[in-house]
C-alpha cells in the first residue's frame, strides 16, 4: 500500500515538473527617442525572455522621451538588435548598429519599478529605447511625474538602487540596458541605409548623364 501511495504521488508530480511559470509581463507604451539630437531609426527590435519581438523603430527622432506608440503587453527584454543613423537626411553624419544581449536582471528591475510607489495606482508603464550616436539605452518607467502624481516611494522598495531619474529629471526609470553599438562613416551592408545610398548614387548618375554639356564639333 505504501508503494502504491508513493507511486501515485510521483505520477501527480510529473505534469507539474514540466510546467514553466508564466513570464512576468507589463502593459507598456513603446517610445523611441534621443537626448542628443536628430537620428533616423529604421530597425530596433527587442526580443523578450519568452521569445516575443517588439519593434521600437519610429524613424526620425530627436528628443526625449521621443516618438510614442501604443505598444502592448510584453515580458522582460532579453536581446536588442537595430540599425540607425545620426541625422535626418542623406548623407547622414554616421551610421550605427547593435546586436547584444540585455542583462538577466531586466525582469527584477521591472518588478522593482512596478512596486516602487506608495500611492500610484497605474497598471501600465513605458518601455523606452534611446539612441545617442552609437549609445543605446533601454528604460522602463511608470511615468510618475510629481506635478501630476503622488510619486512617494515605498520604504525599502529599491534595495539595489536601480531606480534613477530620467534624462530630463521628470520621472523615475530603471535602466534595463546601456550599451555601445558599432559605428561607421558609411552605411553597414544589408541595411536600409545601404540601399538608400545605392538609390541616391544611381539617381545622381542619371542626373549627371543628362546634364553633361554637349561637346562642340
Amino acid at each position: 500500500m505504501i508503494k502504491w501511495t508513493a507511486l501515485l504521488s510521483f505520477l501527480l508530480l510529473i505534469p507539474l515538473s514540466g510546467c514553466e511559470p508564466e513570464p512576468y509581463t507589463a502593459e507598456v507604451g513603446f517610445t523611441n527617442g534621443s537626448t542628443s539630437g536628430e537620428h533616423g531609426v529604421k530597425k530596433m527590435v527587442i526580443t523578450t525572455q519568452s521569445g516575443g519581438k517588439a519593434n521600437f523603430a519610429m524613424g526620425a527622432v530627436s528628443g526625449y522621451p521621443g516618438a510614442h506608440s501604443s505598444g502592448g503587453r510584453m515580458d522582460a527584454p532579453a536581446y536588442i538588435e537595430g540599425s540607425w543613423a545620426q541625422g535626418w537626411e542623406y548623407p547622414f553624419k554616421s551610421y550605427h548598429r547593435i546586436s547584444a544581449p540585455i542583462p538577466d536582471n531586466a525582469e527584477a528591475k521591472m518588478k522593482t519599478m512596478d512596486n516602487y510607489y506608495q500611492n500610484l495606482d497605474r497598471d501600465y508603464g513605458s518601455m523606452e529605447v534611446i539612441v545617442d550616436g552609437p549609445r543605446v539605452r533601454v528604460f522602463y518607467s511608470k511615468s510618475c511625474v510629481d506635478m501630476y502624481d503622488d510619486c512617494t516611494p515605498k520604504q525599502g522598495a529599491d534595495p539595489n538602487g536601480w531606480v534613477v531619474r530620467s534624462p530630463k529629471n521628470q520621472t523615475d526609470v530603471v535602466v534595463l540596458f546601456d550599451g555601445q553599438g558599432e559605428s561607421s562613416p558609411i552605411p553597414f551592408p544589408n541595411t536600409f541605409f545601404a540601399d538608400l545610398e545605392k538609390r541616391k548614387k544611381a539617381s545622381e548618375s542619371v542626373v549627371a548623364k543628362f546634364t553633361m554639356p554637349l561637346q562642340s564639333e
